[in-house]
């Protein structure tokens, strides 16, 4: 067998066999690309159109419940309507919510971080303000995937 041959199933075999941590880049509806989607949130922009768990701002700011895993909260925003799994791992995932009437894209990013805490980011993809659509369909998803009665 050439060198050559020997170099192309290497790469094969290498290309095939990507390690869990490997980085893997997202590039989102609404914002520069996110280089590795599995450990970092795109940060929400200067628009009302988005909530985070790591927005400085409080009004801005979501809480996510504690001891919720992430298969609960995959399956739990797969019951909105519209709803699509677009990227996933198995810590993370992005879903997208298509509106009824005039088909605006929303993302929600989630990832579980190896000490369990969650940090999550849901905004609308275009438009100035989504009247706090992004900030009540988290919620409904954190209840149904806590199986509590409501959430703040």
């Amino acid at each position: 067998m050439s060198n050559n041959a020997l170099a192309a199933i290497a790469l094969t075999i290498m290309t095939l066999s990507t390690p869990a941590t490997a980085a893997t880049p997202w590039r989102s509806c609404s914002g520069p690309p996110v280089a590795d989607a599995a450990h970092e949130l795109l940060p929400c922009t200067d628009r009302p159109n988005c909530v985070s768990t790591e927005h400085p701002a409080d009004e801005r700011r979501i809480v996510p419940p504690a001891a919720v895993s992430i298969d609960a909260l995959r399956q739990a925003a797969l019951t909105e309507p519209r709803s699509q799994i677009v990227a996933e791992g198995p810590q993370w995932f992005i879903a997208h919510f298509r509106s009824r009437l005039f088909g605006f894209i929303d993302e929600a990013h989630v990832i579980q971080r190896p000490d369990g805490q969650l940090a999550v980011r849901s905004g609308a993809c275009s438009g100035y303000s989504d009247f706090g659509v992004n900030r009540a369909r988290l919620l409904r998803i954190f209840t149904r995937a806590s199986g509590t009665k409501r959430l703040e």
